[in-house]
């Protein structure tokens, strides 16, 4: 019987491209364009930019991109800030069964290492789609991780990076395997910065990045990996989870079942778990036009055991004082009061809000509270006006269209965020290329055209 590193080595060395259906083959454009998106969104955030001083520092010339500024550098220099630039505001792609980022991990690697190879659209493509299978199944145990206190994708984000990075290179099936195997020996990383507001939780997936090329380059060059790194007495899952049940799901319905598809998109920048509750905030100010002044009391309840929305994760239930934008990033209360003050939530309102008194008076008055019963996007919010009057809404109320992007509402996202920073003609450029990327012979076409370099 395969361990689950050979398992999943032998079909991500073997995926082809004309192996993918056409749903899947778009599902990776939206995530490519999604990426792309939000690191235009974020590239102007202090934590993107001291990612580039450092990166600079670091490097040496190369000829991959850094997306924003067209510097060139070595893939494994440029992905810092781009990884960053893509995660930092907390609008990038998540996954439900390794609650990790993978998109902020993955497509950097991708498009840095088909500058550096000169690989096809369709090369970047298969390998995203390997690379989204292989970190949300590597991530079957992430729920007991991140409850023990380790960050889900600063732990699987190092296998999704790997294995993109390894299809890149051209690994076969023993050497794929042995870079797994080498990727489980560099991941870890903790949820404590959320508690205390600071940047590292944006770095996390870049670091993936950073040592799945480096896992990858020593597979290629001779190194042997483990090969039971995640079922072993001393493995991943035993260390992080605390336990080795169920970590078998990481094989089930393998080249079947592309995990690419269920991919999650956030609207807010804001966690995933938090997307819901933020969604029925959205849905009930525009619905009754509620003026935030007259707000009394919020009562929020989420699943106690939910799989979508939560509470049992750093920083969700923190109700302020905010002193950085971190903070009000992971907050879900935070959330749901700026979007019932303002209407909505950006990172530029984030920004601007962040230490507003009316927000934090809503904030003081909400009450998050977990509930059995309820599981999914389920959730229950009640708020009371200084009528005695109520309004109340429920995970009826999310429109689902924004979690599980369609081509055209990716799209519709992409200008929105990128368009101050790219410019009307840019976007248009940018989404017609990712559009057809598996027509292209190079990503350089693609890659020039977002820096503005064409």
């Amino acid at each position: 019987m395969d361990t689950i590193v050979t398992g999943l080595a032998r079909y991500a060395s073997g995926l082809r491209f004309d192996q993918l259906p056409a749903e899947v083959v778009e599902k990776a454009k939206v995530c490519i364009l999604d990426v792309l998106g939000v690191a235009a969104g974020g590239f102007q955030s202090e934590n993107a930019q001291v990612a580039l001083r450092t990166a600079r520092h670091f490097s040496s010339a190369g000829k991959a991109t850094v997306w924003m500024t067209g510097e060139r550098m070595r893939a494994i220099d440029a992905v810092l800030p781009n990884s960053v630039a893509a995660h930092c505001i907390l609008q990038d792609d998540w996954l439900q069964v390794s609650h990790s980022h993978i998109g902020a991990a993955v497509v950097p690697t991708a498009l840095a290492i088909a500058e550096e190879t000169g690989s096809s659209g369709k090369d970047v493509i298969a390998a995203v789609v390997a690379g989204y299978d292989i970190e949300d199944r590597a991530g079957s145990l992430s729920v007991p991780a991140f409850t023990r206190g380790f960050r889900a994708s600063s732990v699987y984000s190092y296998f999704g990076a790997t294995a993109v990075a390894a299809r890149m290179l051209g690994l076969d099936e023993k050497p794929f395997a042995d870079a797994l195997g080498c990727a489980g020996s560099m991941c870890g990383g903790v949820l404590q910065p959320w508690n205390d507001g600071s940047m590292e939780w944006s770095f996390q997936e870049a670091f993936g990045s950073r040592a799945g090329i480096t896992a990858a380059a020593l597979a290629r060059d001779g190194l042997v990996g483990s090969r039971t790194i995640f079922e072993g007495s001393h493995g991943v899952n035993r260390s992080f989870s605390g336990t080795n049940e169920g970590e078998r799901a990481a094989l089930d319905r393998l080249g079947s079942h592309f995990h690419i598809v269920d991919t999650c998109f956030k609207r807010f920048p804001t966690g995933g778990a938090n997307q819901g509750s933020a969604a029925v905030a959205y849905a009930l100010k525009k619905k009754h036009a509620i003026d935030h002044r007259r707000i009394r009391r919020i009562d929020l309840a989420v699943p106690k055991t939910g799989t979508h929305e939560r509470m049992n994760y750093a920083g969700i239930g923190y109700a302020g004082p905010f002193y950085t934008v971190d903070q009000c990033l992971i907050s879900k209360i935070f959330a749901v009061a700026i979007i019932l003050k303002t209407g909505d939530m950006t990172i530029d309102l984030v920004r601007r809000e962040q230490q507003n008194t009316e927000v934090l008076t809503l904030c003081r008055k909400t009450q998050l509270r977990e509930a059995e019963g309820m599981t999914g996007w389920q959730l229950h919010m009640e708020i009371e006006l200084d009528d005695g009057a109520i309004v109340t809404g429920s995970g009826d109320d999310i429109d689902q269209r924004h979690l599980y992007l369609s081509w055209p509402l990716a799209v519709e996202k992409f200008q929105r965020i990128a368009g101050s920073a790219l410019g009307d003609a840019r976007c248009s450029a940018v989404v017609e290329l990712v559009g057809s990327l598996d027509k292209l012979d190079a990503v350089s076409r693609l890659v020039e055209r977002f820096t503005g370099a064409a």
